[in-house]
């Protein structure tokens, strides 16, 4: 008779471990879970893995799997325990994802008080949830509709101060050397680097920024052809981290000089700059630009109005991860505001206790919109078309002129980015569908009133300064200007073509 093999062990199986899973309190979006494993079924998976582990461990001075099990445990001991307590553990989040069907925000807080053989296991799970928002009837809410009526007057002052500041420029090349209010043409290229030169327009003005001074009186008075060397140095504060505070010298080449078109008189002549056939299509041209001017703040107007009503409609728990990394990104801001100040040698009298409390309200109100509109906009299929999307993504590209292709390729590869930046898109497309369900009461307003119902409302409008008003108008009375008359500001030149215009 030969020699008897015992049978192997059978592996445990989780449907006969006596694993419990019990929900144990919940409060402020927190569940909190109580997660046990009795000493027998934890021994039973230990000895399960070692015994698995042995089949094909190698351990000097035994063949390959034929090490005794002792000294398997022995020299795998913490390994085994560890591997364990992981399956476990992964065991209870998807036990109480299967029983629980919780909306989890964020990773599960898991604390592990126990874990051997002779204790078995016990551990504890704190889930963060995402708030459950019932959305409620928008026509409860009650909304001032704002109706602009712009006069004639307006419209005339505002055509008025187009024609004093217009700067055009003659299609013909100009001959001989330049002068103040000419436009250049010319290529810019960094001094000793091998990089390509970038092709650029100037309109040279003597009271231009004082960074970009220098690029201007280097190029004053000189002829088609000629070269120029330059010095630019950038101030400690501008945006490309980069070049801030340091000085670049680059070589410059004018490539064509135009001169600045004169009009004499307001009339036809003038109205056909703007593709107008006469004065009087100018004037309605004003007058409509004017009205989608202000309708942009009219908008942010009742989109305050609108948030301001969700924010107090919905009063739900938040969870506290959102909240403190939409307040951390706020703080940020913040703190890299005070340090731009510090480099431009402002004081930082910031009241960091008083600035803490009023962005965590702020960051606890971003976050709460942010859940309710994310729900009005699954609710009702709220959602941008490609062509919107495609829209938002070239604007967004526009501010990167040298690498267009590359800031689109991004998103289209990127579908989290692309989440992101599309989002204030849809949460206008959400406000005006709000909006539109609201209970609204128009009041007639001039372009002059306008600002002192925006006060307090829209950003820029809060003190007594009528400053953003007279911003607005200037900002109205762009009219599609020919595009060889407007000058695009100076950029930093070759080294930094992918930098914005810092101001």
């Amino acid at each position: 008779m030969g020699v008897q093999v015992p049978p192997p062990a059978p592996k445990a199986t989780w449907n006969s471990m006596s694993l419990s899973v019990k929900k144990v309190r919940e409060q402020d979006a927190i569940v909190d879970f109580k997660a046990t494993l009795v000493s027998t079924d934890y021994a039973q998976e230990l000895n399960s893995w070692f015994s698995k582990r042995s089949q094909t461990v190698r351990i000097d001075g035994f063949r390959p799997g034929k090490a005794p099990l002792s000294v398997v445990q022995s020299r795998f001991g913490e390994e085994a325990n560890r591997s364990v307590m992981n399956t476990i553990v992964d065991r209870v989040l998807k036990t109480i994802d299967k029983e629980h069907k919780l909306r989890v925000a964020g990773h599960p807080k898991v604390t592990v008080e126990k874990a051997n053989s002779q204790d078995g296991f016990e551990c504890s799970v704190s889930v963060e949830c995402l708030p459950t928002v019932e959305l409620k009837d928008f026509s409860s809410i009650s909304c001032e509709e704002l109706v602009l009526d712009i006069s004639k007057k307006e419209v005339d002052e505002a055509v008025d101060s187009l024609f004093k500041r217009y700067k055009a420029h003659e299609k013909e090349k100009k001959a001989g050397k330049s002068a103040w209010g000419d436009k250049l043409s010319v290529s810019i290229k960094e001094k000793g680097t091998a990089g390509a030169a970038q092709d650029q327009d100037i309109v040279l003005s003597e009271d231009t920024d004082p960074t970009w001074g220098p690029l201007h009186k280097g190029l004053h008075g000189k002829s088609e052809g000629e070269k120029a060397e330059v010095a630019i140095v950038y101030p400690k504060d501008f945006q490309d981290k980069n070049i801030a505070g340091k000085s670049f010298t680059y070589e410059i080449t004018v490539k064509a000089i135009y001169s600045a078109k004169t009009f004499s008189k307001l009339d036809d002549t003038f109205a056909k700059e703007f593709e107008c056939d006469d004065l009087a299509a100018l004037h309605k041209k004003m007058e409509n630009t004017l009205q989608e001017d202000q309708k942009r703040l009219i908008s942010l107007y009742h989109k305050r109005q609108i948030l301001d009503a969700l924010n107090v409609q919905y009063k739900i728990t938040l969870p506290k991860s959102a909240v403190d990394h939409e307040f951390q990104q706020i703080w940020k801001k913040l703190e890299d505001e005070i340090a731009a100040g510090k480099a431009r040698g402002e004081k930082d009298d910031v009241d960091r206790k008083a600035a803490e409390t009023e962005y965590r309200e702020i960051a606890e109100r971003r976050v709460r919109l942010g859940f309710v509109i994310s729900e009005i906009a699954k609710e009702h299929k709220i959602s941008l078309t490609n062509e919107e999307i495609q829209r938002v993504v070239m604007k967004e590209a526009l501010n990167y002129p040298q690498q267009f292709k590359e800031v689109v390729d991004f998103y289209v590869k990127n579908k989290h980015a692309l989440e992101r930046l599309i989002a204030p898109a849809i949460e206008d497309k959400v406000v005006d569908f709000v909006f539109d369900k609201s209970k609204k009461k128009q009041t007639k307003i001039t372009t002059q009133e306008l600002p002192t119902k925006l006060k307090g409302v829209v950003p820029g409008y809060e003190d007594d300064e009528p400053a953003p008003k007279k911003e607005a108008k200037a900002k109205a009375a762009e009219i599609k200007e020919p595009k060889e008359s407007k000058s695009e500001g100076e950029k930093a030149p070759a080294k930094t073509a992918t930098t914005k215009k810092g101001k």
